[in-house]
């Protein structure tokens, strides 16, 4: 467990630690964000993009506070995480998954339709979605590489990923992410992470309104 990271190498299950384990490591790396990192680009809806070096690896962070409502993001990102993901991420073309989760991790293959040049991208992954006090509106979404093969008409990414939603005093919803990524590939690192924070920041109005259309007539 002392030797458990946030990076991209990819983990075999056996090499996976406690759900609140991970959280206690999730949560002190995901609050330095706002406090250590450094700040960059404002994007619409207010995202604030962060970057940082970590264990020799380029990652990427946001931040934004919403007034819609915490049942929202409860349902729409901790509840059927990655099916969720799958209607308002327009690249996440499909999901299958590779192992069911009953210790609280869930392994999943995700499978990314790029634009030309780039190839069909899988990206075989740990997922834990928890809200750790089920009194306490806060939940986290932990992901990070699973040691397990890809289809052969695919590139294999690596990604790796914090994602913490709690509600503020005043009521509004504060959605904080940080992730590094892999796509693989002959695309060098440094040309994949020039796209990376406003790909990330899109993801935000792309959940509202998905979530907004869903969500909103109940």
């Amino acid at each position: 467990m002392a030797d458990f990271t946030f990076d991209l190498r990819p983990k075999s299950r056996s090499a996976l630690i406690p759900p609140l384990t991970a959280v206690s490591i999730a949560r002190s790396l995901i609050t330095e964000v706002a406090n250590t990192w450094k700040k960059g680009s404002t994007y619409p809806h207010g995202v604030q993009v962060y970057c940082r070096n970590l264990l020799g690896e380029k990652w990427i962070a946001r931040i934004s506070v919403h007034q819609e409502p915490w049942d929202w993001f409860k349902a729409g990102i901790c509840d059927n995480h990655t099916e969720n993901e799958a209607e308002y991420i327009k690249t996440l073309d499909s999901f299958t998954e590779i192992d069911a989760g009953e210790s609280g991790w869930r392994g999943v293959h995700t499978r990314y339709k790029l634009s030309f040049p780039l190839s069909i991208r899988e990206i075989p992954e740990w997922v834990l979605a928890i809200q750790p006090d089920p009194d306490v509106k806060e939940f986290f979404i932990i992901s990070v590489p699973a040691d397990v093969p890809v289809s052969k008409d695919s590139v294999k990414g690596r990604y790796a990923s914090i994602e913490y939603v709690h509600e503020l005093p005043d009521g509004k919803v504060e959605w904080t992410m940080a992730f590094t990524s892999d796509g693989g590939g002959l695309i060098p690192r440094f040309i994949q992470d020039l796209a990376l924070p406003s790909t990330t920041a899109h993801d935000v109005p792309n959940f509202l309104a998905w979530a907004r259309k869903k969500y909103a007539a109940e």
